[in-house]
């Protein structure tokens, strides 16, 4: 068992002009929390900046021929604008039809705290919020962590999740699956997994049952997004890789996507920018 897929987070359709527009107080409070925001010259409208980019990494993944691709979450900025929407199933249609490629549902897709309403407008848009799929010998599962960061407003919701994962793990494991791989929007943990936690990342008091799932099941990693930067962690065996943005970073790190690699033995990965991407898998 030999193959490799890419990851993409974040390309975020719209938040170029919403970034735009703030002020000198907007970015000294956001770069004081570590986040590498630019004071644009003039504000500006649309979302060239964002198509370019998508653009570009799907071009990569085309060259890079992946068993699949996904993107984890925050596909648009603002849900409601139809004309994001377009943009990103417009760009998304030039992947090679023979690539499969599967949307995570972000924060900014179905709101902070998830309703009935807005849960349903994704799912009419992407399908699933909570699905799961094989490839090769390895097993991928797909959840909305923005139920799991704040599901007030649809408790039933979170308890759906929760079962939904230990059902699909479970059988997975009683396969035999060779690894098991998690995909969310927000990371689990940013350091460890008992960490008291940071507003990214899924709540302790939800994350630990989420967490004592994937354990009991054996899962391999865990990829995320909602950072716009990269971040590395891993506890107790289980690997949180947390990926930059392919629209606009707030870390070090480039807009880009990351392709990952599974073998029997290992899970590994490399991020690219999307302007430096290998011509080929080596």
């Amino acid at each position: 068992m030999s193959f490799h897929f890419v990851q993409m987070a974040d390309p975020q359709f719209g938040m170029f002009a919403s970034v735009s527009r703030y002020t000198d107080e907007d970015v000294a409070k956001r770069r004081a929390r570590g986040l590498n925001v630019r004071k644009a010259p003039a504000p500006i409208t649309g979302f060239a900046d964002e198509t370019r980019l998508y653009t570009a990494a799907i071009e990569s993944v085309n060259r890079l021929r992946p068993a699949f691709a996904v993107v984890c979450g925050d596909m648009v900025h603002d849900a409601s604008d139809q004309s994001q929407i377009e943009e990103l199933f417009r760009v998304s249609a030039l992947l090679d039809d023979d690539i499969p490629l599967h949307f995570v549902s972000g924060n900014h897709d179905v709101g902070e705290a998830p309703t009935s309403e807005s849960l349903a407008i994704y799912r009419e848009r992407f399908g699933s919020d909570s699905y799961s799929f094989d490839c090769g010998d390895c097993h991928f599962a797909v959840i909305n962590s923005s139920v799991a960061f704040d599901p007030v407003n649809v408790p039933l919701e979170w308890r759906r999740l929760t079962q939904f994962l230990i059902d699909d793990l479970s059988a997975a494991r009683r396969r035999g699956a060779q690894h098991i791989v998690l995909f969310t929007h927000h990371p689990l943990f940013e350091r460890s997994a008992d960490e008291i936690g940071s507003g990214w990342c899924v709540p302790a008091e939800r994350r630990d049952e989420i967490v004592s799932i994937l354990r009991d099941y054996g899962a391999s990693a865990v990829f995320a997004g909602h950072m716009h930067m990269n971040q590395y962690a891993e506890d107790a065996g289980l690997m949180m890789v947390t990926t930059g943005a392919v629209g606009y970073p707030l870390g070090e790190d480039p807009s880009g996507i990351r392709v990952v690699s599974m073998r029997e033995d290992a899970i590994t990965h490399r991020y690219y920018g999307v302007d430096s991407t290998p011509e080929a898998m080596p």
